[in-house]
């Protein structure tokens, strides 16, 4: 037996720098799914033997920290952790490593106090911190780990305490997300970050939001291209996106697009008319651009189950 942890991929419709403040945020998860998979090491740590594997987990890295923090358990598993996007970034890889481990580790609790005492996100997120950052320059949101953990249409907003989810309500419209090939790295990004005013992007948020409570696609479509221009006056968004977003909205069927995470520079959230698809997909072809989700895509969030594929795990 193993234990498997699958965690979807994570874009922020919505709240990318505005979550920083604790400001509401709205997530796409969608698949493929990464995966952190636990197998009972095949050697024996106190007859000298080697302890358990982090597999591509990087000892520096978030996950990394915890794990090595918490050896006693985890020496006893070879972990492997999988990668569908295979290092495009933008999808949350790294998070989505510190909340297969943090699953991990609170499974072994969890026949006592059920796996959603632990997985209060208020101490999700004070751990992940601990672990993410290193008290330099802006510490981040977490929201994409809530996110990943909820799944869905994920709403967050930290200072409120609020999580909710949602299915996608727009009956005609349709959202695709795409890859630029460029990265930006967040955590480096965010040393740097001066402080800015989010009004406007908490503005537009709060309208995303009301649309999609009332499924109304004019209101969501006003509220992304706010979303969008507010990014872009706070110099939020790099040069190559906002040149590729241009070339995206003048497609045909294409209603509204935007530039996702730092900078939005990884990812863009397109919406198009339903079933209008056609001269997007042929658009990115010849731009050398990957689409790599839809609506279709929306996915479940974080899931642990045992696999029979393993050597047994305790």
């Amino acid at each position: 037996m193993a234990l498997s942890c699958t965690i979807p991929g994570k874009t922020f419709l919505v709240g990318e720098y505005l979550a920083l403040h604790g400001g509401p945020t709205l997530s796409a998860l969608t698949k493929p799914c990464f995966e952190l998979i636990a197998r009972k090491a095949n050697y024996s740590v106190e007859a000298g033997g080697q302890a358990g594997s982090l597999g591509s987990i990087h000892p520096e890295s978030p996950a990394g920290k915890f794990i090595l923090d918490h050896s006693d358990y985890f020496n006893k598993f070879d972990l492997q952790f999988s990668d569908p996007y295979q290092g495009m970034g933008g999808f949350g890889a790294s998070t989505a490593q510190f909340l297969g481990a943090y699953a991990l580790w609170m499974y072994q609790e969890s026949h006592q106090i059920g796996m959603e005492a632990p997985f209060d996100f208020k101490h999700l997120l004070s751990v992940y911190q601990k672990y993410a950052w290193n008290g330099q320059g802006t510490p981040p949101s977490g929201a994409d780990l809530i996110a990943q953990m909820k799944g869905s249409m994920c709403f967050f907003e930290k200072r409120k305490g609020l999580v909710s989810i949602a299915g996608w309500p727009f009956e005609d419209m349709e959202f695709h997300l795409i890859h630029t090939g460029n990265k930006v790295a967040t955590h480096e990004h965010l040393k740097n970050l001066k402080e800015f005013d989010s009004s406007a992007l908490e503005k537009a948020a709060y309208q995303v939001q009301d649309a999609f409570g009332t499924a109304n696609s004019t209101e969501l479509l006003v509220g992304v291209n706010a979303y969008a221009k507010a990014l872009q006056a706070l110099g939020f968004t790099c040069e190559p996106t906002l040149r590729l977003l241009a070339g995206i909205r003048a497609v045909p069927g294409v209603l509204a697009a935007k530039g996702c995470g730092a900078l939005g520079a990884d990812v863009l959230f397109v919406f198009t008319e339903k079933n209008k698809s056609a001269a997007l997909e042929q658009y990115c072809h010849s731009v050398n651009v990957k689409l790599v989700a839809s609506h279709r895509s929306i996915s479940l969030g974080l899931q642990v189950a045992e696999r029979a594929d393993a050597v047994g795990v305790v």
